[in-house]
């Protein structure tokens, strides 16, 4: 695994579930810095200083910065030397996320926020702990990647996470009422299906595995057992039967409750699986749901909120961008954003940017979270699916 700060590798093991937080509001990001040229180098303006691509209310952004933030998110090579309008594209995307780093930069600047060397230290720290001991530095100096660049690209991650955490979220409130009409609107979505929950008993040492097993089916816990029998691991599953796979539907399907299947030699080293029982269907009453309605809403609000900083930010700021990097002057050239909200530059993801998930099957006054439900999360339409963004995915500028 490359150590770039991709949308999850820079983010602790606790923000890596799948998030769907300001997608629509990454659309707004996404534009190109073509779309983003609101003053021009070379429209009636003395050019940039040598070495730099752009200025942000008269901050710089650097050549050597974009080139190597390109360079680090550009390692796959397909054989075919990419043409000019698709280096023009590939540098504007990557320029308009530096852009709205400077932006949000600044916005914590004016609020006396600051990302600290020590913030930086622990999230390379979190990062690294993925790692066996010397493959960060390897798989670094395989891709080719600079280290002090790989921290900077860490450090505006960091500076995302504490803008939407500290400046954004408090403009936000969730009256009870609201909660209460959205989840009245969307009750099916929060209904727990019947599922199976059972112990997965493994390790490498048969022997072990199997007084672990022994020690199980006589009632004990599983962290007493992982103490009794350290090199053994027993997991707690709560799944539906049509989502277990294969060889676990197997091992299940010949058991009664407070039965354990033989050890057998599996995917962990030796294994036993032992049927705990089935959870009937259940739906989740408001005060079980709370949490999970109040992050949908929260979810549509920040997409709200940062569409509203950034339009405004992008009304006021004075951005000056070479005009190299601009499109010919060909009419009106447009600039495809994709729908999804995705980036490959490597930058910040202000969909990764959430509140703290509930980890899957953490218990809830005894019910499993939303992982469980039935329907996929609701969506800004409540119908399970995200909507198309209101603001479409295309653009159109002239040059001067």
């Amino acid at each position: 695994m490359v150590p770039s700060p991709s949308p999850s590798s820079c983010m602790p093991p606790r923000f890596r579930s799948g998030s769907r937080l300001l997608r629509g509001a990454r659309v707004v990001l996404l534009l190109g810095a073509a779309l983003l040229a609101l003053s021009l180098s070379g429209c009636g303006e003395a050019s940039l200083p040598e070495g730099v691509v752009a200025t942000v209310n008269d901050r710089p952004i650097m050549l050597r910065t974009l080139e190597a933030v390109h360079d680090m998110s550009s390692m796959s090579w397909s054989g075919h030397a990419p043409s000019v309008e698709q280096l023009q594209a590939q540098y504007g995307g990557v320029l308009s996320d530096l852009i709205v780093q400077e932006l949000v930069a600044q916005a914590l600047a004016r609020e006396n926020i600051s990302v600290t060397d020590a913030d930086v230290a622990d999230a390379e720290a979190e990062v690294r702990g993925d790692y066996p001991a010397g493959e960060f530095e390897k798989s670094l100096v395989e891709e080719y990647i600079d280290l002090d660049l790989w921290r900077s690209r860490l450090r505006a991650r960091i500076a995302m996470q504490k803008f939407m955490r500290l400046i954004l979220r408090p403009t936000i409130s969730i009256p009870l009422e609201e909660v209460e009409a959205y989840y009245a609107a969307h009750r099916l979505d929060y209904r727990l299906p019947r599922r199976v929950q059972f112990l997965v008993v493994a390790g490498p040492d048969k022997a072990a595995v199997d007084k672990a097993r022994a020690l199980s089916l006589g009632g004990a816990k599983p962290a007493d057992v992982e103490a009794a029998q350290p090199t053994v691991t027993v997991r707690e599953v709560k799944m539906r039967r049509d989502r277990l796979p294969a060889l676990w539907s197997k091992e299940l399907a010949g058991l009664a409750p407070r039965q354990a299947s033989v050890v057998k030699q599996g995917e962990w080293g030796y294994q036993s699986f032992l049927l705990v029982g089935e959870i009937a269907e259940k739906q989740l009453e408001l005060s079980h749901a709370y949490p999970l309605v109040e992050r949908v809403l929260l979810e549509r609000k920040m997409d709200e909120a940062y569409a509203r900083w950034i339009d405004a930010e992008l009304r006021t700021a004075r951005i000056r961008v070479s005009a190299h990097l601009l499109p010919e002057a060909r009419g009106a050239a447009k600039v495809e954003v994709p729908a999804d909200g995705g980036n490959a530059t490597g930058m910040p993801d202000v969909r990764s940017m959430q509140q703290e998930p509930l980890d899957e099957g953490e218990p809830m006054d005894g019910v499993a979270p939303g992982s469980e439900l039935d329907a996929p999360p609701p969506a800004e339409d409540g119908k399970g699916t995200r909507a198309a963004p209101a603001n479409g995915t295309q653009r159109t500028t002239k040059t001067k």
